[in-house]
């Protein structure tokens, strides 16, 4: 397992998608929006904006939202008062779009979004990563910089199986050659831009970005994430 580090250029035109347009069919209600704190009205992705806010190293900010929930998260946002500096600021530099029907036509949208802003790196980010850490965000745009993409990822501790349809284990994978993958996952912007826009047409299902980049650019390389960037799947999660 490789560990890629190096000290990051802020010099970059970095922007961030925030990923909030799912049904949250699994966990009930619409997660994102849940109160994380009552005492500074947070929620859990004004918790995500917050964190890349702090990180300073971002300068434009796109969240994709439910179809006709665009105001509805303006007013989450802006509720949260760690951001009432940015929201007197920067408001500007945020851009609330409507996802699409999957994870994927969603991203896409929000890269359309960006593309006349001349962004270099694109973070991705799952709306549901509330405790993504200024490290993390760091670490992952440091090894975007070096290598053109690059995902935060911790090895794995339970041993691993490949099972098929029916239950049988059908190959044991070795433990020292996995990591489980989070995000923010960086990019360089225009070659995810084009990725996306061939993985619109080729029919294929991707399960996030950085197999879409990996089919049609290149090599992504993993640095260091953090066992605290969970996702909110179910609610023990919380």
């Amino acid at each position: 397992m490789i560990w890629m580090t190096k000290t990051i250029s802020m010099t970059a035109n970095n922007a961030v998608l925030i990923t909030a347009a799912g049904s949250s069919q699994r966990f009930g209600e619409k997660k994102e929006f849940l109160p994380l704190s009552t005492d500074t009205h947070t929620s859990v992705l004004s918790a995500c904006l917050y964190a890349f806010v702090s990180a300073g190293c971002v300068s434009c900010y796109v969240i994709t939202v439910p179809q006709g929930k665009v105001e509805t998260v303006y007013s989450l946002l802006a509720a949260d008062t760690r951001l009432s500096s940015f929201f007197s600021t920067h408001r500007d530099t945020l851009h609330i779009v409507e996802g699409g029907a999957t994870r994927q036509e969603s991203v896409y949208k929000g890269l359309l979004a960006l593309a006349d802003k001349n962004i270099t790196f694109i973070l991705v980010h799952d709306g549901a990563r509330p405790w993504v850490s200024v490290e993390v965000i760091t670490s992952v745009l440091t090894a975007t910089e070096q290598y053109g993409a690059a995902v935060p990822a911790i090895p794995v501790t339970d041993t691993q199986k490949e099972v098929d349809k029916t239950g049988k284990i059908i190959r044991h994978l070795r433990r020292d050659l996995l990591a489980a993958v989070q995000t923010p996952q960086g990019f360089r912007f225009e070659p995810l831009l084009y990725a996306h826009r061939q993985a619109c047409n080729d029919g294929n299902t991707y399960t996030d970005d950085s197999e879409i980049y990996a089919q049609y650019c290149g090599a992504v390389y993993i640095c260091p994430g953090a066992r605290e960037n969970k996702k909110i799947t179910y609610r023990e999660d919380l």
